[in-house]
């Protein structure tokens, strides 16, 4: 587990520096201090690994959103912006914002369609940081829940690209997804 955490960390160190599809296993064995042959007990190929290193960090984000909703006390809405500001805090970090453009980049730029469709599908697994059944009750059983997690998902994508493209600063970016998620609770809030 310590070395596939290792692999996993001098991965997303390299998927930083440059797009999938420049990125070399040798730099990430370097840095993470194991045999090349190592790499593959572990992983395919290099496209295998950036799957399962995205699938990670978003796997990670669910239980980031769990945490914030106990810190907010169940309250969805505050825990979205608490959440939120958590994320633009963490793309504040030039390495974790140069990952997510590669990663868009890696997407565009993908010749593979193979890998493009695979990378879609992860990408689209990943954003479903909150999954309906982790909701408080009064939330999920409530209709129309599913199309509110959708316009959710559209403000958090709007909202983190202006940040990423430096189109909002940190605070522009946290002020606008608040005054959006206060838009949805009100126009919602009420009748989910």
């Amino acid at each position: 587990k310590e070395k596939k955490l290792r692999i996993l960390k001098a991965a997303k160190k390299e998927f930083s520096r440059v797009p999938l599809e420049k990125a070399i296993i040798a730099n990430i064995v370097k840095d993470a201090k194991i045999p090349r042959g190592s790499f593959y007990q572990y992983f395919e190929s290099i496209e295998d690994l950036f799957m399962y290193l995205i699938n990670y960090m978003y796997g990670v984000d669910k239980k980031k959103f769990i945490k914030c909703m106990q810190e907010v006390n169940g309250d969805f809405y505050e825990a979205l912006k608490l959440n939120f500001s958590n994320l633009i805090d963490r793309l504040a970090v030039e390495e974790n914002r140069q990952f997510r453009i590669n990663t868009i980049s890696t997407l565009f730029n993908a010749k593979n369609e193979e890998t493009k469709e695979e990378l879609i599908a992860t990408i689209n697994r990943a954003d479903n940081y909150i999954d309906p059944e982790d909701l408080p009750v009064e939330l999920k059983n409530r209709k129309g829940i599913a199309k509110v997690l959708d316009i959710i998902k559209m403000i958090s994508k709007q909202c983190t690209q202006r940040f990423i493209s430096n189109g909002d600063n940190a605070e522009e970016a946290k002020h606008n997804y608040n005054n959006y998620i206060d838009l949805v609770k009100a126009g919602f809030g009420n009748t989910l």
